[in-house]
């Protein structure tokens, strides 16, 4: 399933770590609002990778599903590039 991960972090280097934990898993839209095509094993493993890096109290991760009838009505406009799947994954 596609998900659509957006984060507010207020430290520079917890979003740092973010960032790249969410390259590991996706693809960047813009600069806090990541595309990843996940699985439940996978979605799993990213949301404890997440959590571990976070100050409750100060960040925020948002998780949004996407289903594949919402995916084919996405529209972008600009210089905004749609992820397909990849024809594998390098973990």
């Amino acid at each position: 399933m596609k998900w659509i991960i957006c984060y507010d972090i207020a430290d520079d280097r917890r979003r740092q770590r973010i960032a790249e934990a969410l390259l590991d898993f996706g693809a960047r839209i813009q600069e806090s609002i990541f595309d990843c095509e996940l699985d439940s094993v996978l979605l799993e493993k990213l949301h404890r990778r997440l959590a571990g890096g976070i100050e409750n109290t100060e960040d925020k991760i948002v998780f949004l599903p996407l289903c594949a009838a919402c995916e084919s009505r996405v529209l972008a406009l600009g210089a905004a590039h749609l992820q397909s799947d990849p024809e594998f994954y390098v973990l």
